[in-house]
């Protein structure tokens, strides 16, 4: 049997997996499910899994983040369950690493859990070292996919309106006129974000160049996007947005 621990930050995904791999993969005794990087941690140490399923994105610590804590070589093999799109997925595969796209499909599962049974190399550091300098390649990927409060968003760039930022979440604005939350920084959503479609405008706020009506110097500077929306626009930022929209064809 192969000891395996479950790491996943979103609760239904946790339940689904160990469902899954109780139905279908009869060589795995799941050992413990942990909701957040802080309880695997714990329980890594504690149990010395030989298999660990580990979510990429989750809130506080990242997959990535939690086996850079554990430093060294990670003595248990990993496969890393992700809503990365088809373009960064490419360094999974460059990497030579298991992984499974969200939603899991039982097929992939169990072909995933036949190549493990042959694999006897343990993740290192410098293949997370590999693998993140891969992950940080720009992509012709025009997908954006984010974790929300109820499940995973996938959004086209031309999408997203607007981004907002409050505190440790962010809240995007999308052409259909909804508001999704993020538990992640605008910081953080921006290095997602097409770098030649977007602009900070001001500390809360990055918007959608494709969106932009007019610049206002009224309140010291206001971006009139599409549909009447208006962002502040700080004072360092003002060049940036004038040269911005003068260069918009």
């Amino acid at each position: 049997m192969i000891r395996a621990l479950l790491i996943d930050d979103e609760i239904s995904a946790l339940k689904a997996m160990s469902k899954k791999l109780e139905m279908y993969c009869s060589n795995i005794e799941v050992i413990a499910e942990c909701s957040s990087a802080k309880e695997g941690l714990a329980q890594i140490n504690a149990l010395n899994p030989d298999l660990v399923f580990l979510d990429i994105e989750m809130p506080w610590m990242n997959g990535f983040e939690l086996l850079e804590c554990l430093g060294g070589k990670v003595n248990f093999l990993v496969v890393f369950v992700t809503a990365y799109d088809q373009y960064a997925i490419q360094a999974f595969k460059v990497q030579a690493l298991d992984y499974l796209l969200k939603p899991v499909d039982k097929d992939d599962l169990i072909e995933c859990i036949e190549k493990i049974k042959t694999k006897e190399k343990n993740f290192e550091q410098k293949d997370l070292q590999s693998l993140l300098q891969d992950l940080d390649k720009p992509t012709n990927s025009n997908r954006f996919m984010v974790h929300s409060a109820d499940g995973i968003e996938v959004l086209t760039m031309e999408e997203i309106v607007y981004c907002q930022a409050s505190s440790n979440y962010t809240y995007i604005y999308t052409t259909d006129e909804r508001k999704i939350v993020v538990s992640k920084t605008l910081s953080e959503i921006e290095k997602k974000l097409k770098p030649d479609g977007f602009l900070r405008v001001h500390k809360s706020y990055t918007a959608n160049l494709n969106y932009v009506k007019r610049f206002s110097n009224l309140d010291g500077g206001e971006l009139i996007l599409k549909g009447g929306v208006s962002l502040p626009v700080s004072r360092r930022k003002k060049e940036d947005v004038l040269n911005a929209i003068t260069n918009l064809s």
